[in-house]
C-alpha cells in the first residue's frame, strides 16, 4: 500500500485506502470467561493431532521460512497465552467506529504486538483498558464500561455472518475494492498487481462490504487510514 501511494502511476493521483479489520475466531468455541487460556503451542499440537502432525503442518506452509523473510523469527512468542477473542474484537470495532481507522489500527498494531511477542492474552481486561488509552486516547472507565456490557456484539457476529457467506473460513484473507479475495499467502507484487489494476480501472467500486456490518459509517470509512493493512476500500481479515 505504501508504495502504491508514494509511486502512483498518475502523478499526484495516488490510491486513497481504508483499512477495515474484520474479525475472525480461530476458536470459537473457547469460553468467553477471562480465566480460561491455554498456550498456543498447545492449542496447535491438538488441532493438529499431535507434535509430528503440527511439525509437518509447519514444514508444508514454511512458516519459519515466511517469518525469517518478513524478519519476526525471534519475535514471535510461540507459548503466548490463547483465549476467547470476543473482547479484543468488540474493542477494536468500537474504537473504529467511535475514533476512526486510524485510530482503530494503532490500538490493532498494539495489540498484535502485547499478544504475539508479550504473550499476553486478548481477553485481558486490565491490557485492554491500559492499551485503549495508550494508543486511542480512550478514559479507561469507559472502555471497562463498554467492555462490561454486551454492546458490539450484535456487530461482530453480523461479520462473521458476512465473512462465513463470503466463503472466508481462515485467516489472513484480502478483501479489496469490495470484491476481489486475495489469500494472506499472497505476496508484496501480488497485491501490488491488483492496485496498479485499480490504477488503471480509473475507479473503484466503492464498496466496503463489511463495513455496514460492523457499523462503520460512511463518514469514518471515507476518513481512511493513513499508511497500513483487512478491507481496504480504494483495499483488505485479519485477527487475532
Amino acid at each position: 500500500m505504501e508504495q502504491v501511494r508514494r509511486e502512483p502511476m498518475v502523478p499526484g493521483r495516488p490510491l486513497a485506502f481504508s483499512v477495515v479489520r474484520v474479525p475472525f475466531f480461530l476458536e470459537p468455541g473457547y469460553p468467553e470467561a477471562e480465566e480460561f487460556e491455554e498456550t498456543n503451542r498447545t492449542r496447535l499440537v491438538r488441532k493438529w493431532g499431535g507434535p509430528r502432525q503440527w511439525a509437518q503442518q509447519k514444514d508444508r506452509h514454511d512458516l519459519k521460512g515466511r517469518a525469517l523473510d518478513a524478519g519476526i523469527t525471534d519475535k514471535i512468542n510461540l507459548d503466548r497465552l490463547a483465549s476467547n477473542t470476543l473482547k479484543s474484537h468488540r474493542l477494536v470495532q468500537w474504537v473504529s467506529r467511535t475514533r476512526g481507522l486510524d485510530a482503530s489500527e494503532k490500538l490493532y498494531d498494539a495489540l498484535n504486538v502485547l499478544h504475539f511477542i508479550g504473550g499476553r492474552k486478548l481477553n485481558d481486561m486490565s491490557m485492554l483498558v491500559a492499551a485503549a488509552a495508550e494508543h486511542a486516547g480512550i478514559d479507561e472507565a469507559a472502555t471497562r464500561t463498554f467492555l462490561d456490557s454486551n454492546d458490539g456484539r450484535a456487530q461482530i457476529e453480523s461479520a462473521l455472518e458476512l465473512a462465513h457467506r463470503f466463503g472466508i473460513h481462515s485467516i489472513p484473507k484480502f478483501i479489496i475494492d469490495g470484491e476481489l479475495l486475495l489469500d494472506g499467502a499472497a505476496n508484496a507484487d501480488q497485491h501490488l498487481s491488483v492496485f496498479r489494476e485499480i490504477e488503471r480501472r480509473g475507479k473503484t467500486s466503492g464498496r466496503a462490504m463489511f463495513a455496514e456490518a460492523l457499523g462503520i459509517s460512511p463518514e469514518v470509512l471515507a476518513g481512511g487510514y493513513a499508511p497500513c493493512a483487512a478491507e481496504a476500500g480504494g483495499a483488505a481479515p485479519s485477527a487475532a
